[in-house]
Protein backbone atom coordinates (compact mmCIF):
# COMPACT_ATOMS: atom_id res chain seq x y z
CA UNK A 1 0.00 0.00 0.00
CA UNK A 2 1.49 3.31 -1.13
CA UNK A 3 1.38 6.22 1.41
CA UNK A 4 -0.47 8.90 -0.25
CA UNK A 5 1.69 11.87 1.24
CA UNK A 6 5.03 10.12 0.12
CA UNK A 7 6.86 11.47 -2.36
CA UNK A 8 7.39 9.30 -5.78
CA UNK A 9 11.33 9.14 -6.15
CA UNK A 10 12.33 9.74 -9.82
CA UNK A 11 13.64 7.02 -11.59
CA UNK A 12 16.86 9.35 -12.66
CA UNK A 13 17.97 11.08 -10.30
CA UNK A 14 20.88 13.47 -10.05
CA UNK A 15 20.14 16.34 -7.10
CA UNK A 16 22.86 19.05 -7.64
CA UNK A 17 23.34 21.41 -4.60
CA UNK A 18 22.96 24.86 -5.78
CA UNK A 19 25.49 25.69 -2.96
CA UNK A 20 28.36 23.82 -4.53
CA UNK A 21 28.01 26.51 -8.41
CA UNK A 22 30.44 28.90 -7.92
CA UNK A 23 29.88 32.13 -9.77
CA UNK A 24 31.93 30.58 -12.65
CA UNK A 25 29.44 28.04 -15.07
CA UNK A 26 29.60 24.35 -13.53
CA UNK A 27 29.93 21.42 -16.59
CA UNK A 28 27.87 18.12 -15.47
CA UNK A 29 27.76 14.96 -17.66
CA UNK A 30 25.10 12.54 -16.54
CA UNK A 31 24.47 8.76 -17.74
CA UNK A 32 21.35 6.84 -16.85
CA UNK A 33 22.17 2.87 -15.94
CA UNK A 34 20.32 0.02 -17.35
CA UNK A 35 17.87 0.08 -14.57
CA UNK A 36 17.05 3.83 -14.79
CA UNK A 37 16.53 3.49 -18.21
CA UNK A 38 14.32 0.38 -18.14
CA UNK A 39 12.26 2.40 -15.00
CA UNK A 40 12.32 5.57 -17.62
CA UNK A 41 10.52 3.16 -20.33
CA UNK A 42 8.07 2.35 -17.40
CA UNK A 43 7.38 5.31 -16.85
CA UNK A 44 7.02 6.71 -20.16
CA UNK A 45 5.16 3.92 -21.71
CA UNK A 46 7.94 3.17 -24.02
CA UNK A 47 9.28 -0.12 -25.29
CA UNK A 48 12.53 0.45 -24.36
CA UNK A 49 14.69 3.10 -23.06
CA UNK A 50 18.64 2.89 -23.55
CA UNK A 51 21.91 5.31 -23.42
CA UNK A 52 20.49 8.34 -21.75
CA UNK A 53 23.01 10.87 -21.18
CA UNK A 54 23.60 14.45 -20.82
CA UNK A 55 25.82 17.11 -20.76
CA UNK A 56 24.65 20.37 -18.74
CA UNK A 57 26.21 23.31 -18.16
CA UNK A 58 24.94 26.16 -14.67
CA UNK A 59 25.49 29.36 -14.36
CA UNK A 60 24.14 32.04 -12.61
CA UNK A 61 22.66 35.01 -14.27
CA UNK A 62 22.32 36.39 -10.72
CA UNK A 63 24.11 35.43 -7.92
CA UNK A 64 22.16 32.65 -5.64
CA UNK A 65 18.70 34.09 -7.64
CA UNK A 66 18.49 33.32 -11.28
CA UNK A 67 20.29 29.87 -12.66
CA UNK A 68 20.64 28.86 -16.40
CA UNK A 69 20.66 25.32 -17.21
CA UNK A 70 21.34 24.55 -20.72
CA UNK A 71 23.36 21.38 -22.70
CA UNK A 72 22.19 18.58 -24.44
CA UNK A 73 21.25 15.26 -23.94
CA UNK A 74 20.89 11.96 -26.31
CA UNK A 75 18.63 9.17 -25.69
CA UNK A 76 17.52 6.09 -27.68
CA UNK A 77 13.88 4.88 -27.65
CA UNK A 78 11.98 2.24 -29.06
CA UNK A 79 8.38 3.81 -29.44
CA UNK A 80 5.17 1.24 -30.79
CA UNK A 81 4.34 1.94 -34.12
CA UNK A 82 0.19 3.77 -33.71
CA UNK A 83 -0.55 1.75 -36.75
CA UNK A 84 0.89 -1.42 -37.37
CA UNK A 85 2.20 -1.77 -33.29
CA UNK A 86 5.20 -2.73 -33.98
CA UNK A 87 8.80 -1.46 -32.29
CA UNK A 88 9.90 2.00 -34.06
CA UNK A 89 13.74 3.05 -33.15
CA UNK A 90 14.37 6.60 -32.63
CA UNK A 91 17.65 8.27 -31.17
CA UNK A 92 16.93 12.02 -29.46
CA UNK A 93 19.35 14.16 -29.25
CA UNK A 94 17.64 17.45 -27.59
CA UNK A 95 18.88 21.26 -26.87
CA UNK A 96 18.26 21.80 -22.84
CA UNK A 97 17.41 25.68 -22.25
CA UNK A 98 15.82 26.71 -18.95
CA UNK A 99 16.37 29.11 -16.77
CA UNK A 100 14.97 29.11 -12.88
CA UNK A 101 14.39 32.15 -10.74
CA UNK A 102 13.74 32.42 -6.75
CA UNK A 103 11.60 35.82 -6.95
CA UNK A 104 10.01 35.74 -10.94
CA UNK A 105 8.54 39.18 -10.70
CA UNK A 106 11.89 40.35 -9.05
CA UNK A 107 14.30 38.91 -12.11
CA UNK A 108 11.60 40.23 -15.06
CA UNK A 109 14.80 42.55 -15.80
CA UNK A 110 17.36 39.22 -15.96
CA UNK A 111 14.82 37.12 -17.16
CA UNK A 112 11.06 36.90 -19.38
CA UNK A 113 8.54 35.56 -16.50
CA UNK A 114 7.14 33.49 -18.78
CA UNK A 115 10.24 31.99 -19.59
CA UNK A 116 11.65 30.92 -16.37
CA UNK A 117 10.96 28.27 -14.03
CA UNK A 118 10.60 28.87 -9.89
CA UNK A 119 13.50 27.69 -8.21
CA UNK A 120 12.85 26.89 -4.75
CA UNK A 121 15.54 25.69 -2.32
CA UNK A 122 18.93 24.06 -3.26
CA UNK A 123 19.10 21.25 -4.50
CA UNK A 124 17.99 21.04 -8.17
CA UNK A 125 17.68 17.02 -9.42
CA UNK A 126 19.19 17.48 -13.03
CA UNK A 127 18.46 13.49 -13.66
CA UNK A 128 14.64 14.08 -13.24
CA UNK A 129 14.58 17.60 -15.10
CA UNK A 130 16.67 15.73 -17.93
CA UNK A 131 13.74 12.96 -17.99
CA UNK A 132 10.93 15.91 -18.09
CA UNK A 133 12.64 16.89 -21.12
CA UNK A 134 12.86 13.48 -22.46
CA UNK A 135 9.52 13.23 -22.46
CA UNK A 136 8.90 16.09 -23.91
CA UNK A 137 11.22 14.99 -27.15
CA UNK A 138 9.24 11.77 -27.39
CA UNK A 139 7.73 11.67 -30.46
CA UNK A 140 3.56 11.56 -29.45
CA UNK A 141 2.64 9.52 -32.91
CA UNK A 142 5.44 7.41 -33.61
CA UNK A 143 4.72 6.12 -37.07
CA UNK A 144 7.00 3.66 -39.11
CA UNK A 145 8.72 5.03 -41.71
CA UNK A 146 8.00 2.77 -44.32
CA UNK A 147 3.99 2.40 -44.05
CA UNK A 148 2.01 3.10 -47.20
CA UNK A 149 -0.96 4.30 -46.23
CA UNK A 150 -3.35 2.98 -48.93
CA UNK A 151 -2.16 -0.75 -47.81
CA UNK A 152 -3.74 -0.44 -44.23
CA UNK A 153 -6.79 -2.20 -44.08
CA UNK A 154 -9.06 -0.63 -41.55
CA UNK A 155 -12.00 -1.73 -42.16
CA UNK A 156 -15.26 -1.02 -44.40
CA UNK A 157 -15.39 2.94 -45.44
CA UNK A 158 -12.42 3.63 -43.32
CA UNK A 159 -8.85 5.01 -44.50
CA UNK A 160 -6.21 6.92 -43.48
CA UNK A 161 -5.69 10.54 -44.91
CA UNK A 162 -2.24 12.30 -45.39
CA UNK A 163 -1.20 15.78 -43.37
CA UNK A 164 -2.35 17.76 -46.60
CA UNK A 165 -5.79 16.38 -46.41
CA UNK A 166 -6.08 16.27 -42.83
CA UNK A 167 -5.35 20.00 -42.80
CA UNK A 168 -7.87 21.00 -45.74
CA UNK A 169 -10.25 19.06 -43.72
CA UNK A 170 -9.87 20.92 -40.50
CA UNK A 171 -10.86 24.25 -42.56
CA UNK A 172 -14.78 24.10 -41.87
CA UNK A 173 -17.00 26.15 -43.94
CA UNK A 174 -19.93 28.02 -42.32
CA UNK A 175 -22.89 26.01 -42.67
CA UNK A 176 -25.26 29.13 -42.60
CA UNK A 177 -22.64 30.44 -45.76
CA UNK A 178 -26.08 29.43 -47.73
CA UNK A 179 -28.36 31.28 -45.98
CA UNK A 180 -26.78 35.08 -46.94
CA UNK A 181 -27.97 34.37 -50.75
CA UNK A 182 -31.33 33.92 -49.08
CA UNK A 183 -30.98 37.49 -47.77
CA UNK A 184 -32.93 39.74 -49.46
CA UNK A 185 -30.80 42.78 -50.57
CA UNK A 186 -31.83 46.34 -49.59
Amino acid sequence: MMNVGAEIEPEFSRPFNLKELEKTPRIIDLSATEEECALLAHRFDQQSVGCVSANLVLVWLEAEEVLSISGRFQAEVVQTCVITLEPVSAELDEEINLVFARDIEKSADIVDPEDAEPLDGEVVDLGELVAEEFSLALEPYPRRPDIDQGSIDLGPGASLIGEEEARKGSERHNPFEVLVALKPKP
